[in-house]
């Protein structure tokens, strides 16, 4: 029985860590597809207007996103030790973008903005 418990825990623990990726600018790089919301444990999907937005985050450290249709561009920083990207746009505004999790197919942000700080941001390489 105790056999069967510890075999059981090192695969789900195995399964967990092979999951999730490591925090670097190459596993970053890619473009991200607004997914969904959450707010504590309730989930929302994107209005009408949000279907089509996307972050992407490219090599050369430039990014796009859309957002309700309206485009920006500018640089991004990855802070390892802060697992955090920091955005800088075209007219010289930064946000701060927690990073909660990083998968190949899934990325998840908290953004360090007062309005939508409790809000997770989820978004998928999958449209």
């Amino acid at each position: 029985m105790k056999k069967t418990f510890v075999m059981i825990a090192v695969l789900l623990i195995t399964a967990l860590y092979t999951s999730a990726q490591t925090l670097s600018e190459n596993n970053l790089a890619k473009k991200w597809y607004l997914d969904k919301y959450k707010v504590a444990s309730e989930e929302y999907q994107p209005s009408r207007k949000e279907k089509g937005d996307y972050l992407f985050l490219k090599d050369d450290k430039h990014f796009t996103s859309v957002s309700e249709g309206k485009e920006e561009r500018g640089f991004w920083l990855l802070n390892v030790n802060g697992k955090y990207i920091l955005m800088k746009d075209d007219k010289g505004e930064k946000v701060k973008a927690n990073i909660l999790r990083l998968t190949d197919q899934n990325l998840v942000l908290q953004f360090d903005v007062d309005e939508i700080r409790e809000v997770e941001v989820h978004y998928s390489t999958q449209r």
